[in-house]
């Protein structure tokens, strides 16, 4: 009896150790995560991922091609939120933007045949605008054509010129809501993607 009285007691014992250098991660319905890292606890709270696109495409570099990815969260795809980022292949991110997924979608307008869209219509066309997102046609080289007047709106005149004169430089085009079409070039100077010009309506 004493010998299976302490072969229980350290088995209990057994059971209670854990190790410091252990890492878990655990997720719930409620998008709850929490994750163990050396003995102590970490929660986060994050909303899904409901999608993600990732292409790669020459615009700070013309040798190296650099990470464009759109991320979807929200609890729902028509009325998340969605994370655009332009990484290099170093790792510096030299661009970082976030909209509504309604953004995307407003332009579903010019399209219908019908007075209204159906939710899984909405959603379906969000997904398809964000697969769509970058494409090489989306890329013009070079940014600013040589003979094109000063536009100072988004950018100063020292940094357009700047942009003009190297014939390397590599727009990116983007819509975003019905007629808002943004141009972004990567400047060498602040180290990171800024807005040059637009297009639309």
């Amino acid at each position: 009896m004493s010998k299976i009285y302490w072969v229980a007691v350290l088995a209990f014992l057994f059971s209670c150790q854990s190790s410091g250098s252990e890492e878990a991660t655990t997720s719930t319905n409620s998008s709850t995560s929490a994750t163990l890292d050396k003995g102590k606890s970490r929660q986060t709270f994050k909303e899904p991922v409901q999608h993600i696109v990732q292409r790669t495409h020459q615009f700070s570099s013309t040798q190296k091609p650099d990470y464009f990815r759109l991320a979807l969260h929200g609890n729902s795809i028509a009325k998340g939120e969605i994370e655009f980022t332009i990484t290099t292949q170093d790792g510096q991110t030299i661009h970082e933007e976030n909209f509504p997924a309604a953004d995307l979608e407003a332009s579903m307008a010019y399209e219908m045949q019908t007075p209204s869209a159906t939710e899984s219509e909405r959603e379906a066309y969000i997904i398809k605008r964000m697969d769509d997102f970058v494409q090489a046609s989306d890329f013009v080289s070079p940014a600013i054509a040589p003979n094109a007047p000063v536009q100072a709106s988004f950018v100063n005149e020292t940094t357009w010129k700047r942009i003009q004169s190297n014939p390397k430089a590599i727009g990116f085009k983007y819509l975003l809501g019905k007629e808002d079409g943004r141009l972004l070039v990567y400047d060498p100077e602040k180290k990171k993607a800024v807005r040059y010009g637009s297009f639309g309506g």
